[in-house]
């Protein structure tokens, strides 16, 4: 049956205007109608109201770069990231993308939520991304080598049902003795990996945090680019051919004050993220949480980062919202008036209120959000672990 939702504001997209006493109308998952009380009041009468009082709704936000595999057995690791599925929506998040996982587990988990059995974010899945062997993220299972070997690769990923290829175009931190800055596929490699996705219909992203990686991305006209750290230079080129060929950046800073990229200062990452709002590149919103310094519950955390490069609010909500639905190919479908959660506060004045949201839902169900404080990190625990990934990865 179809029930009616109150509140102070609405937001309908990122860049409509706030309705003051709005209303929408849920029938199941989909939305019936929307708009301000009094309309919505005398065209839906008899209807149940629910009237969270002085908050703004305003679509779900989404997460275009988790990280939910971690080294556990998977009779384990299913219960695990159930558990990360419920953090989310308290998170606000009711969109997640897995951007690296080993086996079939992540898409258990998204057959999962598709199903109603567990309620979570709406989840896309990549599986194990393409990894040189010993290089980033190789021990789940996506190695491969030369032109056919990463054509091949990408029709695995495509047979088992993934909504996304990712790539491990650089070296990372998790990884001992793989440098962050070197590029680990060649161009071709690239190119060819960009062919076979699009051959499929899917979208391509990468790790990339160094300017050769980067660009080799870029010139294989990637979807996506993750972390964008530019750890080896920043060579403002690079991004003027991200915008000419289309090509999404992805911040990654969250966690402000305890997870900033082991590789350059907070202050060098505000920067970069400045230059890339300078030079036009567009921006979505992922925060890489399911590593350590990233927990799933404080999102909100990498928007105030954004702030301080400079992104005006307006900018911050589109990037979680309306960019990466379309980031996602899930444009037509949300992003735009689908209700996701509520907050006190109005985010066009201070973004920091949506880090405490009072009302998620997820495929027309209300999620029950928990009382647990966000995870906060001992300082001189983060310096250590920041000194050992730096060494792991031959920085020091």
């Amino acid at each position: 049956m179809p029930s009616i939702i109150r509140f102070s504001r609405l937001l309908r997209q990122s860049f409509a205007e706030l309705i003051d006493d709005g209303a929408v109308v849920i029938n199941g998952n989909r939305i019936e109608d929307v708009g301000p009380w009094d309309s919505i009041k005398a065209k839906w009468q008899d209807l149940p109201v629910t009237n969270l009082g002085d908050v703004t709704l305003m679509p779900g936000l989404f997460d275009c770069h988790a990280c939910t595999d971690v080294n556990l057995p998977d009779e384990e690791l299913l219960p695990l990231m159930q558990r990360n599925a419920a953090k989310f929506l308290d998170a606000g998040v009711t969109t997640a993308r897995d951007l690296g996982a080993r086996g079939m587990t992540a898409i258990a988990i998204r057959e999962m939520i598709k199903d109603g059995t567990i309620l979570g974010p709406r989840p896309q899945c990549a599986n194990a991304p393409l990894a040189v062997a010993g290089g980033h993220a190789h021990i789940m299972g996506g190695v491969c080598e030369d032109v056919e070997g990463v054509r091949a690769e990408v029709r695995k990923r495509v047979a088992e049902g993934a909504d996304v290829i990712k790539v491990m175009a650089t070296g990372g931190f998790m990884t001992a003795g793989s440098h962050p800055s070197t590029a680990r596929f060649s161009q071709a490699e690239m190119d060819a990996i960009a062919d076979e996705a699009k051959k499929a219909g899917l979208p391509v992203t990468t790790h990339a945090t160094g300017t050769e990686g980067i660009e080799r991305a870029v010139n294989a006209c990637f979807n996506s680019i993750e972390h964008c750290a530019w750890i080896s230079s920043d060579d403002k080129a690079v991004f003027d051919r991200a915008v000419a060929r289309n090509s999404s950046g992805m911040n990654t800073a969250c966690v402000e004050s305890d997870y900033f990229c082991p590789w350059d200062s907070r202050h060098d990452v505000v920067s970069n993220l400045s230059l890339l709002r300078e030079s036009g590149v567009r921006i979505i919103v992922g925060t890489d949480a399911g590593i350590g310094f990233c927990p799933f519950e404080r999102y909100a955390d990498g928007l105030t980062v954004l702030a301080d490069a400079g992104y005006t609010p307006r900018e911050i909500i589109a990037a979680a919202t309306t960019v990466a639905a379309k980031e996602c190919n899930l444009d037509t479908e949300c992003g735009k008036i689908e209700p996701g959660f509520a907050f006190v506060g109005n985010p066009l004045e201070d973004i920091k209120c949506i880090a405490k949201p009072c009302f998620v839902m997820a495929a027309g169900r209300r999620h029950e959000l928990t009382s647990t404080a966000p995870v906060g990190y001992m300082s001189n625990a983060k310096s250590l672990t920041l000194q050992a990934l730096r060494k792991g990865a031959g920085l020091v």
